[in-house]
């Protein structure tokens, strides 16, 4: 640990890192994970059918990996709208998905979701994220 960093940080920034290691191998998966830039902000509407902002990690066609800083009320089997613009290019999306797993951190709630009866096409995706 560098002598200027907490403890708090310290843990942090190990499970961004355990995060970025995710436990569910590419050999398990159906499709590969594109990653997108940092930053990338989508939309949740929750069971509840509030609307949060939380930040994009990766997506495939099949699901995404996203996180919010602090809680983010959703469990396993959850129904929620994944929604992603690209306010630039009028670009966007709205995807039926259910909630895979949720993993707390110290500060940050990690949520993969599995999208329901969806193409999403790689030449969509870098129509959106680009």
């Amino acid at each position: 640990m560098r002598p200027t960093e907490c403890s708090d940080q310290r843990r942090e920034r190990e499970a961004d890192v355990s995060m970025s290691q995710d436990s569910h191998p590419d050999g398990r998966r159906g499709t590969p994970r594109h990653l997108v830039p940092i930053g990338i902000s989508v939309s949740l509407i929750l069971p509840s059918k509030q609307s949060l902002f939380v930040t994009l990690r990766d997506i495939s066609k099949t699901g995404a990996c996203v996180v919010r800083q602090g809680k983010l009320e959703v469990e396993e089997d959850d129904s929620v709208i994944f929604e992603a613009r690209n306010y630039d290019s009028g670009a966007a999306i709205s995807i039926a998905s259910s909630v895979r797993w949720v993993r707390k951190t110290g500060f940050n709630t990690y949520v993969g979701l599995s999208f329901i009866s969806t193409t999403l096409t790689p030449k969509a995706l870098l129509k959106l994220f680009s």
